[in-house]
């Protein structure tokens, strides 16, 4: 098993209930809600900042999907729904990655 940390917090009484009502229409406990919510915005947050670095043109498609810890083609995914794109290149940066991205798609 993995292991865990205790993290805590405190709400607002209005926003407990909110989570409370929210956790028992999902049907979980509040702990797991917290702790899928949290989940899915620190993997939002790893997604927004690769996408960032690769429109800047500091990190090829492999080193985001690298760095937000996901699969190439949700990396590829996420920035085509973000329409984010890098930074114009020469031909010859064109070819280079062309060819590792094909290099990379026979891998899979």
């Amino acid at each position: 098993m993995k292991k865990s940390k205790l993290v805590s917090t405190r709400l607002e009484e209005k926003d407990a209930k909110i989570l409370e009502e929210i956790a028992r229409e999902e049907n979980i406990d509040k702990a797991t809600l917290i702790r899928k919510w949290i989940l899915s915005k620190i993997m939002g947050h790893r997604l927004e900042k690769a996408a960032e670095n690769y429109q800047k043109g500091l990190i090829s498609v492999e080193e985001g999907a690298k760095m937000a810890n996901t699969t190439i083609w949700k990396f590829i995914e996420y920035i085509r729904e973000k329409n984010i794109w890098p930074p114009m290149q020469t031909k010859e940066e064109l070819k280079k990655e062309l060819e590792e991205t094909k290099r990379l798609l026979k891998q899979t």
